[in-house]
């Protein structure tokens, strides 16, 4: 069974606040992975935090393990750039995106 969850995602210690997110190391690594995990119904929704500049995510798995196993495939998390800072399951009660899989 699906579930839905919400993901924070802060800046890692590693992230260098003088250059844009696109300048940081492995961006299009780091890209191609967010993709890939969209493009598989993974990730339902994203967006970014404008006053903490963190990102939320609505995901889309089976467990927390889940989550944490996938995301941490990003090579950012590996590299310290960005880090889940909380998980946390949703109870979608309207406007639930539609599962592609």
């Amino acid at each position: 069974m699906t579930n839905h969850f919400a993901v924070i995602v802060q800046r890692g210690a590693a992230w260098n606040q003088a250059v844009p997110s696109s300048e940081q190391p492995n961006y299009d690594e780091h890209g191609a992975v967010w993709r890939k995990l969209e493009s598989d119904g993974f990730v339902a929704m994203a967006g970014l935090m404008k006053e903490s500049m963190e990102v939320l995510f609505i995901i889309r798995a089976d467990s927390i393990e889940e989550v944490h196993k996938r995301i941490g495939e990003d090579p950012w998390q590996k590299d310290g750039l960005a880090k889940i800072a909380r998980v946390e399951p949703i109870d979608i009660r309207f406007g639930a995106p539609p599962d592609p899989r």
